[in-house]
C-alpha cells in the first residue's frame, strides 16, 4: 500500500443530473504511487466519479483538492471553485484516458503526442519531440510518428492515447474503461502496458470491468454501487473475500460468464 502524499482528495461528492442523484457522498483520497481501481455496475457512478475528479463535469457538493490546491471549496452551500487560474494549475496535475481515445484525427501520432505540452505547458519543441519519441518506443509504435489515428488500430489508438497523457507528465493518471472499445486480443495489450506503468510506480486511478486485472494490478479496489462507496479495501482481498452481498453478487456475474 503506498504510504506516499496524497494526490488527490474527495470529500462527499454529490452530483446529480435533473431528479437522478449519481454521486451520494463519495470520499476517497489517493496517495502518490498508489493504483486504485473503480468498479461496479452500469450507471453506478464510476465514470460521473472520474469526470467529476478531471473537472469535466462540475460537483453540486463536496471538497476536491490536488494537493496543495483546492479546486473546490463546500461551505454548506454547495461546491464553490477556485479561480480559473488554479483550475488550469490543477488541470496540469492529471491525465485523462478515455475508452473511445478521443485522439484529434486530423493530427499525426507525434503532433497529438506534442501539442498541449508545447501550447499550454509553453515547453520547448527539442524536449517535447525527444520526449515524445521515448514515449512512442516504450508503447511499441516508433514507426507510427507520422500516422493519422485512422491508420491505427484500435489498440495502437489508444496506446497513443495514453502516450498523449504521459506526456503531460501528471502526477495522477486517469483511465475511464480504457480496453471496454477494444477487442479481446487488443485488450491484453493495453492492460500490459498500464501494468508496466504500475511497475514504475506511476500514480492511476483506473474504473475498469477487468476484475483478474484489477485484482493483480490495483493496491485498492473501490466497488461503486448506485452513487455510494458500498466496500472498499486491499485488492486481494475486495476481490477474494467481499464483504457485502451486493458486491458478491457483482463478482458473481463475473464469474458466471459476465465480462472479465
Amino acid at each position: 500500500m503506498a504510504t506516499g502524499e496524497i494526490l488527490l482528495r474527495l470529500e462527499d461528492a454529490h452530483k446529480s443530473f435533473g431528479d437522478n442523484e449519481v454521486l451520494k457522498g463519495i470520499s476517497l483520497s489517493v496517495r502518490r504511487g498508489e493504483v486504485v481501481a473503480i468498479i461496479g455496475a452500469s450507471g453506478g457512478g464510476k465514470s460521473t466519479l472520474l469526470r467529476c475528479c478531471t473537472l469535466l463535469e462540475t460537483l453540486d457538493r463536496g471538497n476536491l483538492s490536488y494537493g496543495d490546491l483546492q479546486v473546490t471549496t463546500d461551505t454548506g452551500a454547495g461546491a464553490q471553485y477556485a479561480p480559473k487560474s488554479v483550475l488550469a494549475q490543477a488541470r496540469q496535475r492529471f491525465g485523462l484516458v478515455f475508452q473511445n481515445f478521443n485522439l484529434f484525427p486530423h493530427y499525426t501520432v507525434m503532433k497529438n503526442i506534442t501539442d498541449a505540452p508545447i501550447r499550454v505547458q509553453k515547453r520547448q519543441k527539442d524536449e517535447v519531440f525527444a520526449e515524445a519519441r521515448e514515449l512512442l518506443a516504450k508503447m511499441g509504435l516508433s514507426d507510427k510518428e507520422n500516422f493519422v489515428p485512422c491508420d491505427l488500430s484500435g489498440g495502437q489508438q489508444q496506446r497513443v492515447s495514453i502516450a498523449r497523457a504521459l506526456a503531460m507528465d501528471p502526477s495522477v493518471l486517469f483511465f475511464d474503461e480504457p480496453t471496454s472499445a477494444l477487442d479481446p486480443e487488443l485488450t491484453i495489450d493495453i492492460l500490459r502496458v498500464i501494468r508496466g506503468l504500475a511497475k514504475e510506480h506511476m500514480t492511476m486511478v483506473i474504473v475498469t470491468h477487468e476484475m483478474s486485472f484489477a485484482r493483480d494490478v490495483a493496491d485498492r479496489i473501490i466497488f461503486l454501487d448506485a452513487g455510494l462507496v458500498a466496500e472498499e479495501g486491499p485488492a486481494e482481498e475486495v476481490v477474494n473475500n467481499p464483504k457485502s452481498e451486493r458486491l458478491k453478487a457483482f463478482l458473481r456475474h463475473f464469474q458466471s460468464g459476465g465480462v472479465d
